[in-house]
């Protein structure tokens, strides 16, 4: 932490200008900010280091926070308070955190090592069951279905720079591209490290420091590294021997992304969608828009949503392919079959498209239980502003069933379709039988803190509006249109639908 307790944070990506305005309301000092963020929110350049990192990660519907575990902490608790529609995970345990570790299993060249809070695995491992390691953790749990993985090489983390045990190299972050930056920091490490046996990665925010700072920092950690050696030799129990770094990882919906818009509209012109349209690869249309408007519309962007809509609206009519990707709570991206535009619907606030979609392979509907073959069709219905995405499935003209997804508003452009999977979804079965799907797995999304509570909310008043009026979500393809005089046959007694959440 910095001076007078205060926290420094670097932000990066797509999403910058509005986390950026987060933070920097919320009292956060930004560091190593950009020339238009100074500009948006009138802050002067700062080139201390910082203790916790925003950016964007390969999915563009995530952003990554990697900092000390308190003020990270602290900066993922003032970004959800602000977006609140989101999806929530933190490694455990800590990246780089340091164990006293016992092998407890042997597999070839890698061994089972019981850190006490958790079991890893350590490639490659040379000893025996039963003995004492230092571990560092290289790859810790983030998501559902990931291992954890453990170095012998562990780390012993700075604000600028790391020591490597066992390692005796000098490495750069990816930012430190100066060469002389490069030299000057090499001569440092090899000053006070040569034929120690520990390597270095200086962090970005050491091409700003001095040779002192870098020297007092580097002594520093000497001392620390010496005292982890030392600690264990009284220990034969898994202990934890040092923190690490807090890494998670916030999952942004299409509701948190136009909160994103509102906010980054208090300090620069943003058009509605603009957080949606990047994530889907419109950065260099979106940044076109906006500088051709400024000048012309008065206020930051409001109201601009219409127009927008009607954009996409003229452009998918004409698409012949459009993705399909369906977002897991675990942060897993499903691309789904593709489909083709068989019909689109524009009115003053929303944009429906009806997707038609040919079953490839044979198998099972799930949710349904109905028999799948190859040559059925699915109807997908598709509707802005909506917490639904529904597939009706037909073979020969025949009803099989409607399977009714529950998930955030899905977001559209010309050629991409994707939404934000809530779990719990509602399946229709001839003849007009309503059952409510994967109730406790949404509730167990909550119970984790995987969800927020306004989302868990938000699904569960979904469902019960879909559940009111279930048929009125079916779509015919005979008459080309939705609702129960569309020639679905009529329910019969389908008994009471149990409330999600009674």
């Amino acid at each position: 932490m910095g001076l007078g307790g205060m926290v420094y944070v670097r932000v990066r990506g797509i999403y910058s200008t509005a986390v950026s305005k987060i933070l920097h309301d919320e009292g956060f000092k930004l560091v190593e900010a950009s020339e238009k963020i100074r500009e948006r929110l009138g802050i002067e350049f700062d080139t201390s280091p910082c203790d916790v990192t925003v950016k964007d990660t390969e999915n563009p519907d995530e952003l990554l926070i990697v900092g000390f575990p308190r003020e990270a902490k602290s900066v993922v608790d003032s970004i959800i308070s602000k977006l609140v529609y989101v999806y929530k995970w933190e490694a455990k345990p800590e990246l780089h955190s340091v164990y006293l570790g016992v092998v407890v299993e042997k597999r070839g060249d890698q061994c089972i090592v019981d850190i006490g809070e958790a079991k890893g695995v350590l490639i490659p491992c040379r000893e025996s069951e039963g003995s004492r390691v230092i571990v560092g953790v290289k790859h810790p749990v983030l998501k559902p279905g990931e291992n954890l993985v453990l170095t012998k090489n562990f780390r012993i983390v700075g604000k600028r720079l790391a020591l490597i045990h066992g390692e005796s190299k000098v490495s750069f972050s990816e930012h430190i591209r100066e060469p002389e930056v490069k030299a000057r920091l090499s001569a440092i490490a090899a000053s006070k490290l040569m034929g120690c046996g520990v390597g270095v990665h200086f962090r970005s925010s050491s091409r700003y420091a001095g040779v002192e700072e870098i020297t007092r920092e580097i002594n520093s950690l000497i001392e620390e590294y010496k005292s982890i050696l030392s600690r264990v030799e009284g220990f034969r129990e898994p202990l934890k021997i040092r923190d690490g770094e807090f890494l998670g990882i916030i999952g942004l919906t299409s509701l948190a992304k136009l909160k994103l818009d509102e906010i980054r509209r208090g300090v620069s012109f943003t058009i509605d969608y603009h957080h949606s349209l990047k994530s889907m690869g419109y950065s260099d249309l979106v940044d076109f828009a906006e500088d051709v408007l400024t000048p012309v519309l008065n206020g930051r962007g409001e109201n601009t949503g219409l127009g927008v809509l009607n954009y996409i609206y003229k452009s998918i009519r004409n698409t012949e392919r459009v993705d399909i990707y369906h977002i897991k709570p675990t942060g897993e991206v499903l691309k789904l079959q593709p489909g083709r535009v068989l019909k689109a619907e524009f009115n003053s606030s929303e944009l429906l498209i009806i997707l038609e979609r040919y079953m490839r392979t044979p198998g099972v509907y799930d949710g349904l239980g109905v028999e799948k073959k190859a040559g059925d069709v699915d109807y997908m219905v598709v509707k802005t502003g909506s917490p639904y995405v529904v597939h009706n499935y037909y073979r020969g003209g025949n009803w099989l069933g409607t399977y009714i997804n529950i998930n955030t508003p899905p977001e559209i452009s010309s050629t991409i379709v994707k939404y934000h999977d809530l779990l719990i979804d509602i399946a229709i079965t001839p003849p007009n039988e309503v059952k409510i799907i994967d109730v406790e797995e949404l509730e167990s999304l909550y119970q984790r803190g995987a969800i927020t509570r306004e989302l868990y909310e938000y699904a569960v008043k979904a469902v019960r509006e879909v559940v009111a009026n279930p048929l009125d979500y079916v779509y015919n393809p005979a008459r080309n249109q939705l609702k129960k005089d569309a020639g679905v046959p009529e329910p019969g007694q389908r008994g009471r639908v149990e409330d999600p959440v009674a």
